[in-house]
């Protein structure tokens, strides 16, 4: 019992759940950790539920994602330097 304790109380911390805190209208710039335009990422839902997804089998790689309705593009970023306003856009933000 206390060898499976001591496992949990080590591996937790590296299991983090991110959430994201989306926003309309707000577009980021940054380092981009992948770009994705084909079907599977038509939607700001699914955008978001491939960032999770992405920082799920990794410990935070993702830090946000912007999703551009005009294009059905979907940008995950691994590192933030501003953000811009962008009426096409839903951006997702780490919290």
């Amino acid at each position: 019992m206390k060898k499976i304790l001591l496992s949990m109380i080590i591996l937790l911390p590296f299991y983090a759940s991110a959430e994201f805190d989306s926003k309309d209208g707000i577009a980021i710039n940054g380092k981009i950790y992948k770009s994705k335009s084909s079907s599977k990422f038509s939607s700001p839902e699914k955008c978001e539920d491939y960032a999770e997804s992405k920082n799920s089998s990794k410990a935070s790689t993702v830090k946000g994602y912007t999703y551009i309705a005009k294009h059905k593009k979907c940008t995950l970023y691994s590192n933030i330097r501003s953000t811009k306003k962008d009426a096409d856009a839903i951006s997702g933000l780490i919290t």
